[in-house]
């Protein structure tokens, strides 16, 4: 199989064109073999008859031989004469006709000038066009006829690609390595970071639809239903899909979770006829509306209140037609059966959780006559990161890496523990991330250590960044309150559940990697949409290099 570059999701196709284009770049990936790199959306500009030109390169193919192919890819319908082929661009009054083969002249030309200016002009470059919608009739073309693949011929695109410059003598690794590095860098081939940051939400939420569109599907008498399904996999949508159809059908409908700040993001994109919330916040209501006013100060607070909700909900009447409760790994088996006690005999009850993230030490709960559904696809982490999670073995079980973006494998940095380099380590990597075109809203930057104990939390800005943390203090409602900054910095246990674009994981330390710190750092992973960052201990690292040499 053919490699992409870049490898992330191809911008939507709003257009035939666009659509057309997807299509040869998937026929390219599957039909050509392993050693072909394939190029797309290549920007160019150079000086041609006098003039300043910029464009757009279709594909650029790259044999393994270091030689490369010009793809011109015309969608739609072509204008035929004896002499050439044009494209009609515009309707009515404004519209023009553009010679193709002038076009593709001046791409290679274009090419050709920049690989010399760059030393490399020594590859020999050839140009095909590609007609996907098109039937050539003439005998006579301006084109040469064998660089033409039309419709009929498009099946045999990988094929003439692989003979196309296979007498040729090879260029040397090293010489290859230069083309490839010349059109993913010198072009300016990836694209531009926000922009591909924008697909790879989109594409994710397509991909991970599958638990919402199969899962609500299944009946049984029993109406209760275990999702155990691992980080990345869909659950969020499959929660929002269930809490969607309850509420167009008016039933009253709960989302319960662990954390708050899920709860706040759920409540943001659930039904407003939803009850929405985390588990001890809704104890908090529930205090409330029986007037009596929690003490947030108090030791042991939330275990009162969880009590007390307990000894309410038995002489409620049941309210719920659905509950759906998220992060059941982190649910006490007697939360779970106040919740239970207010769904109507009739309802259903949809346990949303993976064991593999469980990081409090919780008894399990069993409910009988569950159908329990599992899955293992993670389509939200970039499949560099599921490999390298996998390799690590940080899991009993492998993650099946399911995205459409290859990503990179996880950067590490280490420090000493006790000394000025944990705030050193952690501000280089944030500079190196604003260097690579990062937003700083597009990072979250979540420490191992707790808040009390966390150094990095301690700070009020970093690599000149204002932080915006949790303080610790709550308000009268029992909301956190925040500090104002451009850069999140949390922990990884209030993160769990939420992901980022890019995740910067601090303070990982531990010796030996124990179960418990191993779920920790898989959970930490597994939050990132495009990019992962860890600064972790000297101690922490050795134990990791452990079990990859196991």
């Amino acid at each position: 199989m053919a490699l992409l570059h870049p490898s992330a999701p191809l911008v939507p196709a709003t257009t035939r064109g666009l659509q057309r284009e997807h299509d040869v770049l998937r026929l390219l990936e599957s039909g050509l073999p392993d050693g072909f790199d394939v190029f797309h959306s290549v920007d160019w500009s150079c000086v041609f008859d006098g003039r300043q030109l910029h464009g757009e390169i279709d594909v650029a193919v790259v044999a393994p031989n270091g030689h490369i192919v010009l793809l011109e890819i015309k969608a739609g319908p072509v204008i035929e004469s004896d002499t050439a082929l044009g494209k009609q661009y515009g309707t009515g009054p404004v519209a023009r006709t553009k010679d193709v083969g002038h076009q593709v002249r001046r791409l290679y030309a274009s090419l050709r000038t920049r690989l010399q200016d760059a030393g490399l002009g020594h590859t020999i470059v050839t140009t095909m066009l590609v007609l996907p919608d098109h039937k050539v009739l003439s005998s006579v073309l301006a084109f040469p006829g064998d660089r033409v693949v039309d419709a009929g011929g498009l099946p045999d695109l990988p094929q003439h690609l692989r003979n196309a410059h296979a007498a040729a003598p090879p260029l040397t690794a090293a010489e290859r390595e230069r083309i490839l590095d010349f059109l993913g860098q010198t072009l300016q081939v990836v694209p531009d970071v926000a922009t591909r940051i924008g697909q790879l939400r989109t594409l994710s939420a397509a991909l991970s639809s599958g638990l919402a569109t199969w899962v609500p599907q299944i009946a049984h008498d029993s109406g209760a239903f275990i999702v155990d399904a691992t980080a990345g996999s869909g659950k969020t949508q499959l929660a929002v899909r269930l809490l969607t159809t309850a509420h167009r059908a008016r039933q009253r409908s709960a989302y319960v979770c662990f954390n708050r700040p899920l709860a706040d993001h759920m409540a943001r994109i659930a039904p407003t006829s939803t009850d929405v919330g985390s588990f001890h916040e809704l104890c908090v209501a529930e205090a409330r509306r029986a007037g009596h006013e929690p003490r947030f100060d108090a030791p042991g607070v939330f275990d009162d209140l969880a009590a007390r909700w307990a000894q309410q909900a038995a002489s409620q009447p049941p309210r719920w037609d659905l509950l759906v409760i998220d992060e059941t790994q982190d649910f006490a088996p007697d939360w779970v059966q106040t919740l239970l006690s207010l769904l109507k005999p009739d309802g259903k009850v949809y346990l949303l959780g993976d064991s593999e993230q469980s990081l409090y030490e919780r008894d399990s709960f069993q409910l009988p006559g569950a159908v329990t559904i599992r899955c293992s696809d993670n389509f939200r982490s970039p499949r560099a990161v599921v490999d390298a999670i996998n390799q690590m073995r940080l899991l009993g079980e492998p993650v099946q890496a399911r995205s459409a973006y290859q990503g990179e494998a996880p950067g590490f940095a280490t420090y000493a523990p006790g000394q000025l380099g944990l705030i050193t380590a952690v501000e280089a990597c944030l500079k190196r991330l604003q260097q690579d075109g990062i937003a700083p809203q597009d990072i979250a930057l979540l420490s191992f250590a707790g808040q009390q104990r966390s150094e990095v939390l301690k700070q009020d800005a970093l690599a000149g960044l204002a932080l915006r943390k949790p303080t610790g203090r709550y308000d009268a409602a029992g909301n956190a309150l925040w500090t104002d900054g451009a850069l999140l910095a949390d922990t990884i246990y209030r993160f769990k559940g939420q992901s980022a674009p890019v995740v910067v994981l601090v303070e990982i330390d531990f010796a030996p990697a124990t179960e418990r710190e191993l779920r920790r750092l898989f959970v930490g992973l597994t939050r990132a949409q495009y990019r992962v960052e860890c600064v972790m201990s000297e101690p922490a690292a050795a134990a990791l290099m452990e079990r990859l040499g196991g």
